[in-house]
């Protein structure tokens, strides 16, 4: 009997400690988690101390550049110093910078100094004639001779392909000559605007680029075919008992009209389809010019 009674305190002795050990374990392993996420939180904020630390001492390493800038130029003022830096300013700090250059109103009797944004913002024709760079455009944006010439065989070799498509059709009635122009090539005129605008950039740089290619372009396909299709009708008239003939271009819904006159011409396309103007276009359907022609 007390054999089965020691038996029994063992048992329950062992059930208890082992309850202890299991709940100790526990414990410890909580107090454990707790002290892994107080590290990773503890690293996290050591991290941005540093970083904080590191944008305090490039902030301090500027500011005492840029004392040493202003003392070591002590007639440039705070204004002027923070134009040189960032490129923006007052208008104020813009007029102090030109003088220290040295650069007026007056300091030249053919030219004045203005800011890129003012040159995008003038009205001057970029090319003449789609052959090459206007005088303007070359003064304006210091076009070298040798730029000019690079432009011009640019130019040359934009022009080829299938710009111009025209469809003619028969005379009839009063019209002696009639011709449709259609505009080109969706793909054909992507394909060339990126050759112009890749070769002119590499040329003449993006900021000089960027000034002339976007309205020169335009200027010059206008040169070579029409936006929409145009339609060219040539009828003969009488003016004052006397006969005549007069040109109309239609656009869309809309028709110009005026007399066959020398040196006068409905679109930018005309002289590319006849090389000599009117007289091209006579000789090749047949007709004759008007006395009043070269009036």
């Amino acid at each position: 009997m007390t054999r089965l009674v020691v038996i029994c305190l063992s048992s329950s002795i062992g059930v208890v400690g082992f309850g202890t050990l299991h709940r100790t374990a526990q414990q410890n392993r909580a107090a454990a988690a707790t002290t892994r996420v107080e590290s990773v939180s503890v690293t996290n904020e050591l991290a941005e101390i540093q970083q904080r630390t590191e944008a305090v001492r490039l902030e301090l390493m500027q500011k005492k550049h840029r004392l040493q800038q202003a003392i070591q130029h002590e007639d440039i003022s705070p204004e002027l110093l923070h134009l040189l830096e960032s490129g923006t300013g007052s208008p104020v700090a813009w007029t102090e910078l030109r003088q220290q250059l040295g650069i007026g109103w007056d300091s030249s009797s053919d030219y004045v100094l203005v800011s890129k944004r003012v040159l995008k913002q003038l009205d001057y024709e970029r090319l003449l004639s789609g052959e090459r760079a206007t005088d303007t455009a070359c003064d304006l944006l210091a076009i070298s001779p040798a730029e000019q010439a690079a432009i011009r065989t640019t130019l040359d070799s934009a022009r080829q392909g299938q710009w111009l498509r025209v469809e003619r059709a028969d005379p009839a009635g009063d019209i002696v000559a009639q011709y449709t122009a259609r505009a080109p090539d969706p793909a054909f005129e992507q394909v060339q605007s990126n050759l112009f605008v890749t070769q002119l950039t590499a040329l003449l740089g993006p900021d000089r680029a960027g000034l002339l290619v976007p309205d020169a372009w335009r200027e010059f396909k206008s040169e070579l075919a029409p936006r929409k299709a145009e339609t060219l009708t040539i009828r003969r008239t009488s003016v004052d008992s006397e006969p005549d003939l007069v040109w109309e271009m239609q656009y869309g819904d809309q028709v110009a009209t005026s007399p066959v006159r020398y040196a006068h011409y409905p679109s930018g396309w005309f002289l590319k389809l006849f090389p000599r103007g009117w007289q091209t276009l006579a000789d090749q359907e047949g007709f004759e010019l008007p006395e009043k022609f070269r009036q």
